[in-house]
């Protein structure tokens, strides 16, 4: 009896952790990852951990002005298409959702699983990403209401992630300087005229070739100037500040 009833309790913790695991991870990574987590959940450190991971954070141009111009059920559709449309890319290309602030989307790439070649995996990403929301916005009907840039910023570095929040409502999610200073790169479009930057952590992983370098530009919160790039493959939209 005794055998019986701790073979039963550890099945339910089992179902249990595996059930948060899909609704954690559910629309955030690609199914094939989750399914891999739900396997060995072990794997997964959700009392916290520091990895080295690929940030990419994006934000929409003029946005708040979007939300006078339109009806709020018009707006919330239109926006509803454009994040799904970035979430879908992001996880396409190994990456996570890590939140979702506003019109803004904040992704790690090599969490929560190792993700080999996660610097490259982002930039790819960064790339189909203006790629997609470019062809979006030149819909006629999104055209019409003017519908703004998405300007992305791009760094790597060394974060913390784990679950935290409040009671049972827990959320896995990453914290550290690469995600602030992606965040920043994201705005520092605006004033360099580009609509991607890399910062100089993840410019040093990708190498010569893949990046155009545009100099050393001071940042809001850091110190000192940082040496910033901008993709140089061929194929992504004209990047003209508006």
């Amino acid at each position: 009896a005794a055998f019986a009833v701790t073979t039963v309790g550890a099945l339910s913790l089992t179902r249990r952790r595996e059930l948060h695991l899909r609704e954690s991870f559910g629309r955030r990574l690609h199914p094939a990852v989750v399914e891999r987590l739900a396997r060995s959940p072990e794997r997964l450190k959700l009392a916290g951990e520091r990895r080295e991971v690929t940030v990419l954070a994006t934000d929409l141009e003029d946005f708040t002005a979007l939300t006078r111009r339109l009806a709020p059920a018009e707006l919330i559709a239109l926006l509803d298409r454009y994040l799904e449309g970035i979430g879908r890319i992001v996880v396409d290309h190994g990456g996570m959702i890590d939140k979702l602030v506003g019109d803004a989307v904040h992704a790690i790439f090599n969490a929560p699983l190792d993700l080999p070649g996660h610097p490259e995996r982002a930039l790819a990403a960064a790339s189909a990403i203006l790629a997609w929301t470019e062809r979006f916005r030149a819909e006629p009907a999104v055209l019409a209401v003017g519908f703004g840039r998405t300007r992305i910023g791009l760094e790597s570095g060394i974060v913390v992630v784990g679950d935290v929040g409040l009671g049972t409502r827990l959320d896995y999610t990453a914290y550290g300087e690469a995600m602030n200073l992606a965040v920043r790169l994201e705005g520092q479009n605006k004033l360099l005229g580009t609509s991607i930057l890399v910062g100089p952590a993840a410019a040093a992983v990708l190498g010569p070739g893949r990046l155009r370098p545009l100099g050393a530009h001071p940042v809001r919160g850091i110190e000192r100037p940082l040496l910033l790039f901008t993709p140089a493959e061929a194929g992504v939209p004209d990047q003209t500040a508006v």
